[in-house]
């Protein structure tokens, strides 16, 4: 049996497609409210899980619903190279792209097709979201990079991803049963370790020069409601352009205090550098290297052969001897800084013929809050979080309220001090809150990993 007989027969059968599709039933959410220590028991990787099953349920729903519409449909104008659709769908609002993989060798390069068609179909209906096209794999599931490339899609991009393993008697495609593929936790954990560090926030920072009616005259003069509203309008622009380029990290504006030598306007623009996160994952996963230890190993010391072992069929000795990867590490917070940059210009923007000077400078996150200056003696306004980064926050902030409700504040990890406005919404943006939540899913865990490590040299 091939690829081609699977797809025939679902087209064949188009009209009995949920019949093909097995009943499941969804793993158990983790309950951080259950008790009065659940909350103790929440990681990144558990909050993730319970938003893929809950997102898994609602597209496995779906795609249950799925009306197939076409077989072997060219995505290509004629004149173009074609590449074909296996099979397309349509259910509510939205368009499936059913890819077919019958072996572990040829499933690798499913999502390079589906989202290949995808970029097509986005051209026939511009504005798509990413609500309106959903991806369905129909393949063994064998091959990790399949798995995580599934989870990274469905995590970092929002996308709607769904897998189904085919299931079949005797290689006939009359018996074909289709399984849902559904994530494991581990799968998740591997994800989760490698992107959750300080160290991996590359964060830039623009200041500009003081502007007339922008900044306080005395530290107890706090600014105006108008230049605070002002700054976080700023912010929340530079937010948007973060999303709309998958920049997962967070922005807010701030200004030195009156009696500070900095007294200037600024924006920070903070995001998670992919290459930083990749050579975490390398370390975990090929050198068994735990969490707490990743800040040991430096960034020059991993080349891009190690992270793409690929290349060794051509350029094994170019790329040992050269500084690719690290300078891929090092030039991603151009990314960082032109947002903060283009920000800058056009919110400065003015009819006073005013020419704003700028300065600038980059660091990681945790350096730049060991700065006294930069960070302590200032006026920080509003942070917006972004991507992956708003929706873990959002999730956490809306269970945080939820635990205070049913349990009260004494026992929870970082607002025991009762602290906190009545409404989420209060809180949502406010800086302290959000720095305790950075800690507490990012540095916490290593804390306690680090103290209890028994590899660590004790003192006599």
């Amino acid at each position: 049996m091939k690829e081609y007989d699977i797809q025939k027969h679902l087209w064949e059968n188009k009209e009995t497609w949920r019949d093909f599709i097995e009943d499941i039933k969804f793993p158990d959410k983790y309950d951080f409210l259950k008790t009065e220590g659940s909350i103790y028991e929440r990681t990144p990787d558990k909050v993730f899980f319970n938003e893929v099953i809950d997102r898994y349920i609602q597209i496995y729903e779906g795609v249950k619903d799925l009306q197939l519409v076409g077989c072997e449909v060219p995505l290509k104008k004629s004149g173009d190279s074609t590449i074909r659709a296996d099979l397309l769908g349509t259910a509510d609002s939205c368009i499936a792209i059913i890819e077919i993989k019958k072996s572990a060798q040829t499933e690798r390069q499913a999502y390079t097709e589906l989202f290949a068609y995808a970029s097509h179909l986005q051209a026939i209906f511009p504005t798509m979201s990413t609500e309106d096209i959903h991806y369905v794999l129909i393949s063994p599931m064998e091959e990790r990079i399949v798995r995580e490339a599934s989870i990274y899609s469905f995590l970092f991009d929002e996308k709607p991803v769904f897998a189904f393993i085919p299931i079949y008697e005797n290689n006939d495609a009359k018996t074909l049963k289709l399984k849902p593929w559904i994530p494991k936790i581990e799968d998740i954990i591997k994800v989760t370790e490698a992107a959750f560090s300080l160290k991996n926030f590359d964060v830039f920072k623009v200041a500009w020069e003081e502007i007339e009616g922008w900044n306080a005259i005395k530290r107890e003069n706090n600014p105006s409601e108008k230049v605070v509203a002002r700054m976080n309008r700023i912010s929340t622009y530079a937010a948007q352009l973060m999303e709309t380029k998958r920049v997962h990290g967070f922005v807010y504006t701030c200004q030195g205090y009156p009696e500070a030598p900095l007294l200037n306007n600024a924006i920070v623009v903070a995001g998670l550098n992919p290459y930083k996160i990749a050579k975490d994952y390398y370390l975990i996963q090929e050198l068994q290297l735990k969490p707490q230890k990743l800040d040991s190993v430096s960034d020059e010391s991993i080349n891009l052969l190690q992270i793409i072992p690929e290349l060794k069929n051509k350029a094994e000795e170019i790329i040992e001897e050269n500084e690719h990867f690290y300078n891929l590490i090092v030039e991603w917070s151009n990314t960082i800084a032109g947002i903060a940059f283009d920000t800058v210009r056009l919110m400065t923007t003015n009819d006073k013929e005013l020419n704003v000077e700028r300065g600038w400078g980059g660091m990681s996150w945790k350096q730049y809050q060991a700065n006294i200056l930069e960070d302590v003696n200032v006026f920080n306004y509003d942070i917006k979080a972004t991507g992956l980064l708003r929706r873990l926050w959002a999730i956490y902030s809306q269970q945080d309220y939820e635990y205070v409700t049913k349990h009260g504040s004494d026992m929870h990890p970082y607002l025991h001090h009762g602290d906190f406005p009545n409404f989420l919404v209060d809180s949502f943006n406010e800086q302290r809150y959000f720095r305790e939540f950075l800690y507490s899913i990012f540095e916490s865990y290593k804390d306690v990993l680090d103290e209890f490590d028994d590899s660590k040299e004790r003192p006599l």
